[in-house]
C-alpha cells in the first residue's frame, strides 16, 4: 500500500502527465463493491439479519438474487419486536422456503411463539437448525415444543424463559435430558413443584456440556438433575441448602472443570461440604456468597484451596455482608479482608477490593470481590466510606448508578455494559453528571436504560439519549414525561429523533402520558404500562386509533370525555408521518405509532379485557390480532 501511495505521489507531481492518463490510472485502482468475491460478501452477511440480507440484496441483480435465493447460505431468523404482518411475512417469504437453511430460530414474545408452533413443527426438516432461543414462553406450551425438538438432528444450544412458573418441571427436564445432541442449555424459570423426581432409565444421560441454571434451586433438586448430565464441563446456578435432606452431590460429572455458583443462605461450612466432592477437578471458581463471615477468612481458604483445589487457575470471588457500623466491627472486616493481600494470593495473580455502603432502607454493607478485571454481569456504584476508587477495565454487562457523584473520581472503563440503572436521588445536584457518564461507558455500547430516579425530567432524559443513540429500550416512572419548566408545553416541545422501540412505564400512567411518550418516541413496537380503569380504555382507543391510523369518526364512543380527548388530539394526529418522508420535517409534528405491534397491560381486570376485545371488534380498530389474558396482564399483538 506504502508502494501504491510513493507511485501516485510521484505521478501526480510530475507536470508533463496529462491530467486524464492521472485519472485514468486512479480509476483503474479503485475496487467496486460488486467486484468483492462471494466469500467476502458471506463474511459481510454474518453482520446482518437474516431478513435484512434478503430485503437489501435479494432483488439488486441475478448475481445477488443467486447468492441470497440459491445457495447454502445459513439463515439466522429472529423474530422479536415483529407486527404480526411482518411475522407472517418473514415465515412466508424466508422461512418457509429455505427450512433447510436455518441454522438459529429467536424468539421474544409468548404470543409469538404461539402464532409460530401452532403453524410450524420443528422437525427434521429442519436438518441445520443449531441454537433455538424461546425467550417468554408460556408454561402449557413448553413440553409440546420440547417434545418435537427430539426430531432436530442438530440441535446444539437451547435457551428457555418462562414468562410464568413451571408445572410439570420433571416431565420438562427429562425432555430436556433426552435431547440427543444438545451441548449447550440456559433455563431462567420457577417451578410450581420444588421436588424433582426424574422417571429415567439408568442409561440415559444428556450430551449436555454447559448448563446455566437462573434460578434458585434447592441442592436436591440440582443433584437429582446432575446426576444425567456426565459429559458437563461447565455449570452456572443458584443453590440453596435451606431443607436439604443431604449436603452432598452423590455423582458429579468427571469432566466439570468451570463452576459459576451463587449462594445467598450457604454457610462456609455447608460450601466446604459438598464442594469437596469435585473440587480437585475445578480450573475455574466463580463465587458469590452472602452474610456467613467465615466467608472472610483468608486462611481457611488458603487451606480448602492447597488441599482440594490444586487445579484451580481462576478464583473470582465475591461476599457481602451486613455491617452494624461499630468501630470495633469495622477493623475487624479490615483486618480480615487485608489478608488477602498476602503472597498466596498475589503470586496467583488474584486481586480484590471492598467498598461499604448504605442501601435505602439504611442497611450498611460490605462488598468484597474480585478485581482486575471485575467479571461479575452486574456492578453497583455507591457512596464508598473507604475513598478507594478502582481502575482499570471492568466487564460488567448491568450497572447500577445508586450514587451520581460517585462515578467523578472513576477513571475505571466499562467495555461491556449495554443496560444502565438510574436509581439514585435528585440528579439536578450533578447538573455534568450525564457528559460524565461518556467517559467510562461506551456510548454506542449502551442498548438498555432503567431509571428509578423521579427526579429525571424529559430534557435530561433527551440529553442522555443524544450521548447515547442506541439505546432501544426504555424503562421510566411516568414522572420523566415532564418538563423542568413547569411554563413550558410538553405537547408543544421539539424532541430530538431516538431509536427506543420498546417502553414500560413502572408506574400508573394516563391519556396525556401516552400522547406525550408518543411524541417523544414515534418508533415504538412494544409498550407496557398500568393504568386505572378510567383511562385504559382512552388509552388502547387512543393508540389503536393513530397505529392504524383510521378515523372511524362515526364510531367514537358516546362518552363525552372521550370524544373530548379524541379529538383535542385528531389535528396533531391526523396524519402518519411514514407518508411524509419525502417532506423537509424537523420535529415530529403529526407523529403516528404505526411501528406500535404489541401492548401489555398490568394489573387488568378479567371483565375489563372481555369489554375491551368487544370493543375492538365493534369498532373494526383491528383486522387481525391476538388477545390473551396472563396472570392478570392483557397482552395484545398485531
Amino acid at each position: 500500500m506504502d508502494a501504491v501511495k510513493k507511485q501516485l505521489n510521484i505521478n501526480i507531481t510530475q507536470p508533463k502527465k496529462s491530467s486524464k492518463s492521472i485519472i485514468k490510472q486512479m480509476k483503474s485502482m479503485i475496487t467496486c463493491f460488486e467486484d468483492l468475491s462471494n466469500e467476502m460478501f458471506y463474511e459481510l452477511f454474518d453482520f446482518f439479519d437474516s431478513y435484512d440480507i434478503y430485503e437489501i440484496f435479494s432483488n439488486l441483480n441475478s448475481r445477488f438474487n443467486h447468492l441470497i435465493i440459491h445457495s447454502s447460505l445459513p439463515l439466522r431468523l429472529n423474530f422479536s419486536c415483529l407486527s404480526k404482518t411482518s411475522f407472517q411475512h418473514r415465515c412466508n417469504t424466508i422461512l418457509m422456503p429455505n427450512v433447510h437453511r436455518i441454522i438459529s430460530l429467536q424468539f421474544s414474545h409468548h404470543l409469538i411463539i404461539d402464532d409460530f408452533f401452532t403453524s410450524f413443527c420443528l422437525d427434521s426438516s429442519f436438518i441445520r437448525l443449531e441454537i433455538l432461543i424461546l425467550q417468554n414462553i408460556k408454561s402449557d406450551n413448553l413440553i409440546p415444543i420440547l417434545t418435537t425438538l427430539a426430531l432436530l438432528p442438530r440441535l446444539y444450544s437451547l435457551t428457555i424463559t418462562s414468562i410464568e412458573k413451571i408445572q410439570s418441571s420433571n416431565d420438562v427436564f427429562c425432555l430436556i435430558i433426552r435431547l440427543p445432541v444438545l451441548k449447550y442449555c440456559k433455563l431462567s424459570f420457577e417451578l410450581w413443584n420444588q421436588y424433582i423426581n426424574l422417571s429415567l432409565n439408568n442409561n440415559e444421560y444428556s450430551s449436555i456440556e454447559h448448563l446455566i441454571i437462573n434460578t434458585k434451586y434447592n441442592l436436591d433438586q440440582l443433584n437429582n438433575f446432575l446426576i444425567y448430565t456426565p459429559n458437563l464441563h461447565c455449570l452456572s446456578c443458584e443453590i440453596s441448602t435451606l431443607n436439604s435432606k443431604q449436603i452432598t452431590m452423590s455423582i458429579i460429572s468427571m469432566n466439570l472443570i468451570n463452576l459459576y455458583l451463587k449462594l445467598e443462605d450457604t454457610s462456609f461450612d455447608e460450601f466446604e461440604w459438598f464442594i469437596i466432592y469435585f473440587s480437585h477437578q475445578l480450573k475455574l471458581l466463580h463465587l458469590s456468597t452472602q452474610r456467613d463471615i467465615e466467608f472472610l477468612n483468608a486462611d481457611r481458604w488458603e487451606q480448602l484451596i492447597l488441599c482440594h483445589m490444586l487445579n484451580l487457575r481462576k478464583f473470582n470471588f465475591r461476599h457481602q455482608i451486613i455491617n452494624d457500623e461499630n468501630i470495633i466491627n469495622y477493623h475487624r472486616y479490615h483486618l480480615l479482608i487485608d489478608k488477602f493481600k498476602s503472597s498466596f494470593w498475589i503470586d496467583r495473580q488474584w486481586f480484590f477490593t471492598h467498598h461499604h455502603y448504605k442501601s435505602k432502607d439504611f442497611t450498611s454493607w460490605i462488598i468484597f470481590y474480585s478485581i482486575q478485571p471485575y467479571r461479575w454481569n452486574h456492578y453497583d456504584f455507591y457512596e464508598d466510606r473507604c475513598q478507594y476508587y478502582e481502575t482499570g477495565f471492568n466487564l460488567a454487562y448491568e450497572v447500577d448508578l445508586h450514587n451520581y457523584s460517585s462515578i467523578i473520581p472513576y477513571s475505571m472503563k466499562f467495555l461491556r455494559t449495554n443496560r444502565l440503572i438510574l436509581s439514585g436521588e435528585n440528579i439536578n445536584e450533578n447538573p455534568s453528571f450525564i457528559f460524565d457518564l461518556t467517559h467510562i461507558f461506551l456510548p454506542t455500547q449502551l442498548t438498555e436504560l432503567i431509571i428509578s430516579d423521579k427526579t429525571i425530567r424529559l430534557e435530561q432524559l433527551q440529553l442522555f439519549l443524544h450521548y447515547f443513540p442506541n439505546i432501544k429500550l426504555l424503562k421510566i416512572p411516568t414522572s420523566i414525561l415532564y418538563l423542568c419548566s413547569p411554563q413550558s408545553e410538553t405537547k408543544r416541545i421539539i424532541f430530538n429523533k431516538n431509536n427506543i422501540i420498546k417502553i414500560n412505564l413502572i408506574n400508573q400512567c394516563t391519556l396525556e402520558d401516552i400522547q406525550i411518550l408518543n411524541r417523544f418516541c414515534p418508533y415504538i413496537h412494544s409498550l407496557e404500562i398500568e393504568t386505572d380503569k378510567e383511562n385504559l380504555e382512552l388509552i388502547l382507543y387512543f393508540l389503536l386509533r393513530i397505529n392504524t391510523n383510521r378515523n372511524h369518526q362515526n364510531r367514537l364512543l358516546t362518552s363525552s370525555s372521550y370524544s373530548k380527548n379524541i379529538t383535542f388530539w385528531q389535528q396533531d394526529y391526523s396524519t402518519c408521518i411514514h407518508c411524509m418522508k419525502k417532506q423537509n420535517l424537523n420535529s415530529f409534528q403529526s407523529p403516528c405509532n404505526h411501528h406500535l405491534s404489541s401492548i401489555c397491560f398490568r394489573d387488568v381486570n378479567y371483565m375489563m379485557v372481555k369489554k375491551l376485545r368487544t370493543k375492538i371488534d365493534l369498532d373494526a380498530l383491528l383486522d387481525d390480532y391476538t388477545l390473551e389474558y396472563l396472570d392478570q396482564n392483557m397482552y395484545m399483538w398485531w
